[in-house]
């Protein structure tokens, strides 16, 4: 059987996807764009990519798609693109339809387009333990996302704490335009600090999440991609949602701030605003939960 999937972006949500993409029975063909071709190059073999937005592009995209008569594709994008070129296909495609996409995690939802048809294998949730070497935190986040930032004083208190509780060095991971943000940041931290934002391609990043100790980050594809590496993972919110965000596998958690959100709910809409729905976050419980993962 030839199977496809549709996944144009963005990069959490291909690092979230990469489970399910696992655990088919029939290896895929990715239809991407080029970054997702640079997420999965080292996974998969076979891509069809999207050079760009313009309709000449996505008319060259369908024809070399109905060249491959696939069987099944799985649209795991669902927006009006891949609608638009699903309309197009001469294969059967299965999409989020008739699935609740506001209770459920990206991933979850993900694993439900699939569960239409059984062509699933049993999700892999085995864990390997890792080296006690170095511990990651991704504190940035993208300048549109200021809100996902932490104040440097509460970095300050979790540097504190990890410092005095593993005592490894700590990676700051990030992009080229986090680098002055956490050059400052790292002023404020306690312990063995290395910047490595802006220095690393993205399947050097990769490599990094998944030979960490643990990671510890915003709401962000860095958070995604360590958590389906297999690596422990503690996903730091406030101005976005938990539930839907929520990072893949049982080595991973997240923790917000409990007096801000007291009815343990997230915001309906995320939140641009910055607001201080971090002045009250405490990652030791969430340490404590991940304790079969970091011995």
């Amino acid at each position: 059987m030839k199977i496809a999937i549709i996944r144009f972006s963005a990069l959490g949500d291909l690092a979230s996807l990469s489970p399910i993409l696992k655990s088919l029975k029939y290896k895929p063909t990715i239809i991407t764009t080029s970054i997702g071709y640079e997420y999965y190059k080292d996974e998969f073999d076979d891509f069809i990519i999207l050079e760009n937005k313009s309709i000449l592009s996505v008319s060259k995209l369908i024809w070399k798609i109905r060249k491959n008569k696939f069987d099944i594709i799985f649209d795991f994008q669902c927006n009006d693109r891949s609608r638009l070129i699903s309309n197009f296909l001469n294969s059967k495609i299965f999409d989020n339809k008739n699935i609740d996409v506001y209770k459920n995690s990206t991933f979850a939802i993900f694993q439900s387009i699939v569960l239409k048809t059984d062509l699933l294998k049993p999700i892999n949730f085995n864990f390997t333990e890792k080296e006690k070497n170095f511990i990651v935190l991704n504190c940035g986040s993208s300048e549109n996302w200021l809100s996902k930032r932490l104040p440097f004083n509460k970095w300050r208190e979790i540097s504190i704490f990890l410092n005095k509780k593993f005592n490894l060095p700590m990676y700051l991971t990030g992009d080229k335009s986090e680098v002055k943000y956490l050059e400052e940041l790292s002023l404020h931290l306690e312990g063995d600090i290395k910047i490595l934002a802006g220095k690393t391609n993205l399947l050097e990043l990769k490599s990094i999440l998944k030979n960490a100790y643990l990671t510890i980050s915003t709401d962000s594809a860095a958070m995604h991609i360590s958590a389906t590496q297999g690596t422990p993972t503690i996903g730091i919110f406030g101005a976005t949602n938990w539930v839907r965000s929520a990072p893949f596998g049982p080595w991973s958690t997240v923790v917000y701030d409990k007096v801000f959100y007291h009815e343990g709910i997230p915001s309906k809409i995320n939140l641009k605003e910055i607001t201080n729905c971090y002045e009250n976050i405490n990652i030791e419980p969430a340490i404590k939960s991940l304790n079969n993962y970091l011995n």
